[in-house]
Parts: structure tokens; C-alpha cells; sequence
């Protein structure tokens, strides 16, 4: 059977979504997906790490041979994808980008060639390329670890309250050490600003929507959090260091948003997909609408699940 090969990069969030976006395509081309998880993140560059193996994918990890690796790996890449613009038969499919580098759905993509094996390259963070197959992803994304992750403190105030989820991202401009300029803090400041001014408007609207609210909160750097800032009550959500031994943070933290009663969603990925995976039908999802934030662009212009209700600046 005809193979296509997934690139995995980049956090958490972007990989649930190169993978939920390349299995529904290669369903549709009918091609055997396997996932390469080792290529991107052994380059200097790379500050994050593979983490879909906190699921239980049916997928297969592809071997060496479907893996660019090292440095003979990266310039046997690169030289493969510059000849491949002139083919009509294309060995990288890969996400198109606009001038302004935004991304959108793209159903061409679907169109098989006669080569056995493809390479499929981009973040694709849209449900558009899934949302039809939506109950397959989210069998999925079954955690491996869920009975353990049910012994979260957290989890029965969870799933017996009118649970609201908040994520708050912190540092967001000034993350790693190239990025750690007085502009590049200015900016991260801002967008927590800004956050908070969208979260408090969400906030009032599920005050006044539903009976007795809960509201959760997480965030990359929850310490320093004034809670003062919020119009309401917030939980924090911290685990201590023994409960969390040999446990994924990531996912941890991703199974308790996933089961919150409804949400206020930030523009990111990780965040987008606690409320996605939230399968119940009486749930509500908050937004900020695309101008919210003055110095933050989301990346692709299908981003949002239309159901999502926008909450405007």
C-alpha cells in the first residue's frame, strides 16, 4: 500500500494537529499514514519535544529510511524539495502559505499521484480537514495514561460543576534565549494584558448564561497569576511534584481541559484542542474575535470552529 509520511514538529497543540489533518488526508487519498516523530526535533533549532505518544494512536512510526535525519538528513531534504517544484508527480506536499504567511484549507491536497510514497509538511490547524471523521480522532487521542490522570484532584470538581476552563499564555514573544529583548517583552506583557481583558469579557457572558459558574484557570507560569485581575473566583490548577512523577504535564493538563463543562479559548493550539476534545453537545465555547489582540495574528483563517461564539474587543 501507498505510504504518506508526516513531519511532526513544533509543541503539543501543532502536533495534534498535523496528525488529525494528515490521517483524514492520507483516508482520503488511501494511503497508510506514517508518522515520522524524530526528524524535527534533532535539529539545533528545535525547543520542544514529540509528544504524541501520550496516545493511543493506530498509526505507525515510520522507519529510517522515511526519516531525514542528521545532517546528511537535512541536506538530502532540502535538495529533494528544491528539485521537486518541477515535478508534476510531487514528493513533499506541503502547506501553502500567503504573502502575509497565513495558511488556509486546502482541499487540493486531496488529489493522489502515482509516486509510493509522499511527504506530507505543515500545521494545517484547521478542523476542516477532520471535522468528518471527528469521532476516528478523537479514539485517537484516547490518553494512555487517563486512569492515572483520573486521580487528578482536580478531576470530579471537574465533571460535577458548571466547569469553565481559562487559559492564560504567558511569555509568549520572549520564550528561549533569542527572544529575550526589551521589544519582545513589551509585547509578551501586552498580550497577557490583553488576555485578561478578553478572559474578564467571557467571564460576565457566562455569568450571565449559566447557573453557579466555575471558572479554572491555566496557564504556562500560573504562580505569579494576581488572581485579583479576574472578575470572579478562579481556581488554579497546580499539581504537586509527587502526583505528577512520570506523568506528561501536557497531557495531564489537556485531559483535565478536555473535560471541563465549556470554555474560554485563547488563540492557541493546545487550548484550542481541551475544548475541541470536549465532546459533550450542551458544552460553549468562547473566542476572542480576530482583532482582539494587537500584536498577536492567528496563522491560519480557518482556525475557528464556526459553532464558536466570538467574543469582540
Amino acid at each position: 500500500m501507498k505510504n504518506l509520511i508526516v513531519r511532526i514538529s513544533n509543541e503539543f497543540g501543532n502536533q495534534m494537529f498535523m496528525y488529525a489533518s494528515s490521517l483524514s488526508i492520507a483516508k482520503k487519498m488511501k494511503r497508510s499514514l506514517l508518522i515520522d516523530e524524530e526528524s524535527a526535533y534533532l535539529t539545533k533549532k528545535n525547543i520542544s519535544k514529540f509528544g504524541l505518544n501520550n496516545f493511543k494512536l493506530n498509526s505507525k512510526y515510520a522507519s529510517d529510511e522515511y526519516k531525514f535525519l542528521g545532517n546528511w538528513g537535512y541536506l538530502k531534504r532540502k535538495f529533494l524539495k528544491k528539485i521537486d517544484r518541477f515535478k508534476n508527480n510531487k514528493l513533499f506536499y506541503i502547506e501553502k502559505k500567503g504573502k502575509d504567511k497565513i495558511t488556509h484549507f486546502q482541499d487540493e491536497l486531496f488529489i493522489d499521484n502515482i509516486l509510493d510514497n509522499i511527504f506530507l509538511e505543515g500545521h494545517f490547524e484547521t478542523e476542516k480537514y477532520f471535522i468528518d471523521i471527528r469521532d476516528i480522532i478523537l479514539n485517537e487521542f484516547s490518553f494512555m495514561n487517563e486512569d492515572k490522570f483520573k486521580n487528578s484532584p482536580f478531576y470530579n470538581d471537574l465533571i460535577k460543576s458548571n466547569s469553565v476552563a481559562i487559559c492564560l499564555r504567558q511569555n509568549r514573544f520572549n520564550e528561549g534565549k533569542r527572544n529575550r529583548s526589551r521589544q519582545n517583552l513589551i509585547s509578551s506583557n501586552q498580550f497577557v494584558k490583553e488576555q485578561i481583558t478578553y478572559i474578564n469579557k467571557s467571564i460576565d457572558y457566562f455569568k450571565n448564561k449559566i447557573n453557579s459558574p466555575k471558572f479554572f484557570l491555566w496557564s504556562n507560569e500560573i504562580n505569579n497569576i494576581d488572581e485579583s485581575l479576574f472578575y470572579d473566583k478562579i481556581i488554579k490548577v497546580v499539581h504537586n511534584n509527587q502526583f505528577t512523577k512520570d506523568i506528561d504535564l501536557r497531557a495531564l493538563n489537556l485531559f483535565l481541559l478536555s473535560k471541563c463543562s465549556n470554555h474560554i479559548v485563547i488563540p492557541s493550539s493546545y487550548n484550542w484542542w481541551g475544548a475541541w476534545m470536549n465532546n459533550s453537545k450542551n458544552k460553549c465555547v468562547l473566542r476572542p474575535s480576530d482583532s482582539f489582540f494587537s500584536n498577536f495574528k492567528i496563522n491560519n483563517q480557518d482556525f475557528w470552529p464556526v459553532d464558536w461564539i466570538e467574543i469582540k474587543k
